[in-house]
């Protein structure tokens, strides 16, 4: 089976080039709708997302004729993205969808979110029937990517803001659940790691801001509360987890404003993030409490970057699995090739075996039955014996490479009907469990 992976991603493409020729939602229609004018084509998935647009076809295609149908869709002309484009051929297309599956070619080192978006994918191909010969290429993904997430650490450990901000915390809280959390600032930052918390089921969420109506807005997209700026005292209070991300130009938190506001509660354990340059708390607030936790954005950096280095550590065993894959899809690719020839070959051999025996028993019509039956087992058996090594040897070329070509050969030297592999995903694809 040919296979041809052609793409633009973060890798090689800037971003004004990703969101000129991306194939988004409101394209998929209309692309998969005349996937027909990519000549020989058996097969497209789109995998479109903010950091790559990859078309994965199967068939005797040209990158040409890829290339041509793209630009028509999206109205670019090729000469303006072409050297931004990777393309890949045969076992290397699969190795690579495999990879993206496993979060090792993201942006962010072992995101989980890719493998979803690597689904969704492929369940949009087979709603517009355009899966094809696929199919099985993209089963074999979607075991690399689930073995490399619950065999390997590689989707462990915080790689964002708001991830460390929650794993030290969980340090200490185990879960931030029934924690309540004051986020001051309504920025990138502090909406990032607002969102984050949020996700991770946050008991009570605040979020103060100088400007009201972006806390206000921010607040109403995770179901929080606003607290005016003024009374950062009784929020602070309240909270056990208090994140600053403004770009005030002093500090917002003095160690006094800290010492009023948590007077008699100095057992109470308490984590502050200051992700503020130039920085929003006092850092004399860490010595209020041996129950305060103080981390600025320096401490917070480097939990991120050692956690990247433990993700690093585990690309290699990642790697492994995939090569595991490829090479069962190799194997499994080379007997599909394989099954068919065999089949034909035998068939053709036993139809002329039947043709020849039947002639020769209309030659000798005084042969008995037992007689009759005795002549067809003999030919049976010499047919047997005849072909035996060569389907032993034959079964052989799928785990090959190097082999799989003496396929045709035999196809072409016993002139064997045109047979194409039955087992790489020949239907349609499949729908996706829901879970």
């Amino acid at each position: 089976m040919k296979i041809l992976a052609v793409g633009v991603n973060h890798r090689d493409a800037p971003l004004a080039v990703r969101e000129r020729v991306a194939l988004g939602p409101e394209m998929l229609g209309r692309a998969y709708a005349v996937r027909d004018n990519i000549r020989h084509q058996d097969g497209i998935v789109i995998l479109s997302t903010c950091n790559r647009t990859e078309l994965y076809v199967a068939g005797e295609v040209l990158l040409a004729d890829v290339l041509s149908w793209w630009e028509g869709l999206v109205g670019v002309p090729r000469a303006e993205f072409s050297e931004a484009l990777f393309w890949l051929n045969g076992i290397e297309a699969a190795e690579h969808l495999m990879r993206v599956a496993a979060g090792i070619d993201s942006m962010v080192l072992g995101e989980t979110q890719i493998l979803g978006q690597v689904k969704d994918a492929y369940q949009h191909a087979v709603q517009h029937g355009a899966v094809g010969r696929l199919h099985r290429l993209f089963q074999y993904a979607f075991r690399a990517g689930k073995r490399a997430h619950s065999e390997t650490d590689i989707g462990r450990n915080a790689l964002s803001l708001g991830h460390a901000v929650v794993e030290l915390s969980r340090k200490v809280f185990g879960t931030v659940e029934d924690q309540s959390a004051l986020v001051i600032g309504a920025g990138e930052t502090a909406r990032l790691v607002a969102r984050h918390l949020k996700a991770q089921n946050v008991g009570d969420l605040a979020i103060a801001n100088r400007t009201r109506t972006r806390a206000e807005a921010l607040a109403e997209e995770l179901g929080g509360r606003v607290v005016d700026l003024g009374c950062l005292a009784g929020a602070m209070r309240r909270a056990d987890i208090i994140v600053s991300c403004t770009s005030a130009p002093r500090p917002l938190i003095s160690r006094e404003m800290a010492q009023e506001a948590l007077r008699g509660q100095s057992h109470k354990f308490r984590f502050f993030f200051d992700m503020a340059v130039p920085r929003d708390i006092d850092p004399g607030v860490a010595d209020l409490s041996r129950s305060i936790f103080l981390y600025d954005i320096d401490d917070v950096t480097r939990v991120v970057d050692a956690n990247l280095a433990k993700r690093q550590r585990e690309v290699q065993k990642v790697e492994r699995l995939i090569a595991e894959e490829v090479v069962q899809f190799q194997e499994e690719m080379g007997a599909s090739q394989v099954g068919p020839v065999i089949r034909s070959l035998r068939e053709k051999a036993e139809s002329i075996r039947q043709k020849e025996l039947e002639k020769a028993l209309n030659r000798l019509p005084n042969l008995s039955e037992e007689e009759r039956a005795v002549v067809a087992d003999t030919t049976r058996l010499i047919l047997n014996k005849f072909l035996n090594d060569a389907m032993v040897s034959m079964r052989s070329w799928g785990k090959d490479e190097q082999k799989r070509s003496y396929v045709d050969a035999v196809r072409e030297l016993f002139r064997l009907a045109d047979e194409q592999a039955d087992s790489i995903g020949a239907d349609g694809g499949v729908a996706l469990s829901s879970k």
